[in-house]
């Protein structure tokens, strides 16, 4: 989808030219502006949408407590990414050992046996690491290497930056360099490319920190529209989520490279699983809100909220008319007993594939 006229720019080149209204040079673009100005035609403007949306199932899965890959049923995804290996400032991977070794193979080899894509999201809780990484020359060659060499390692489907979040001009900068690099490995290596983005709900940063060049690189963005709080005092609700979509869109990014995180942990006085929110109480999943909840460590909070199965399937027939798929974060905290019914998972699934869960009805 094709910008054809961005009112930012022109405000900006307005600002140059008129200064320099006597130059030839400046004075047809500040004709040409104004005639924009005068046909209404100073907002953002994208062309028609002619991509074909392929429909994607997607979470980020962790290493926990809970041993859920058994649980999992693959069936169910298209992709599943690895949340996720660490990242130094000088461009080293933090990579896990041990048992949580195993459970990363484990994971690539189910999802590759089912024919789902196995990647791997690149990341820290501090965008500090790739502040540094990106800003030199000598750890970002590094970095790109360390990746090749785990793509190649693992037999990797592909590759995810999460970068939370460039918010500037110059982490904007850094931000593209960076996603420009570990583009180019992925598309040597064969594999899937793609960053996450925030809501837009402070549209100057994310305009500043996400640049459109930089939107051109990967396969598909995951739209995180999680700990929001814009329409009501819910923790990433429906309106929510359709503010970040309507944001991006609004940035011409193409419907099939959307994708809408959908969150599986609650807001409020405390962060628990959607595990443990099913847990406390079945008649929790048909909602969004609970008191006095109790979690696995016997801990009680007095009010949280959360996506329950409807506002799930909201989202998710949201997404299958103005995105190009779905994002958990994360399946690990899923809810796997009772067979499906009470599993996020099972919830998008069904809302796909044209039978959403009626459990809550």
């Amino acid at each position: 989808m094709t910008k054809i006229i961005s009112s930012n720019k022109l405000i900006k080149t307005l600002l140059i030219c008129i200064p320099l209204f006597t130059l030839t040079a400046c004075g047809n673009q500040v004709d040409d502006i104004i005639e924009d100005i005068l046909d209404g035609t100073d907002e953002t403007a994208c062309g028609e949408d002619v991509t074909t949306v392929n429909f994607k199932q997607i979470a980020y899965w962790s290493v926990s407590d809970e041993e859920t890959l058994d649980d999992i049923d693959f069936g169910m995804l298209t992709h599943i990414i690895y949340s996720k290996i660490g990242v130094e400032s000088d461009g080293d991977l933090i990579l896990p050992t041990g048992d949580d070794l195993d459970e990363f193979e484990e994971m690539i080899e189910l999802a590759q046996d089912a024919g789902v894509f196995a990647m791997v999201s690149f990341g820290n809780s501090s965008d500090s690491a790739f502040n540094a990484i990106a800003a030199s020359d000598t750890a970002l060659d590094n970095f790109a290497d360390n990746v090749e060499d785990l793509i190649k390692e693992y037999d990797l489907d592909g590759i995810d930056i999460n970068w939370q979040f460039p918010e500037n001009d110059d982490e904007g900068d850094l931000f593209e360099d960076l996603v420009k690099e570990i583009s180019e490995v992925a598309e040597d290596q064969g594999v899937l490319f793609s960053f996450v983005v925030d809501t837009g709900q402070d549209d100057d940063a994310t305009d500043d920190g996400v640049q459109d060049d930089t939107l051109d690189y990967p396969d598909f963005i995951n739209v995180m529209a999680l700990n929001t709080t814009d329409n009501d005092d819910l923790h990433s609700s429906l309106e929510d989520a359709e503010d970040a979509i309507e944001y991006w869109t609004d940035r011409c990014v193409v419907k099939n490279k959307l994708v809408l995180a959908i969150p599986l942990y609650s807001d409020g006085d405390g962060e628990l699983s959607f595990r443990e929110i099913a847990d406390d109480d079945l008649d929790n999943v048909c909602v969004d809100e609970a008191v006095n909840v109790e979690d696995e460590d016997g801990n009680r909070f007095d009010d949280i909220n959360y996506n329950g199965i409807p506002t799930v399937n909201d989202k998710t027939e949201y997404a299958q008319s103005f995105a190009g798929g779905v994002i958990l974060s994360s399946l690990e905290q899923d809810y796997f007993e009772e067979g499906d019914f009470y599993s996020i998972l099972a919830a998008v699934d069904w809302q796909v594939a044209g039978g959403p869960n009626d459990i809550c009805d």
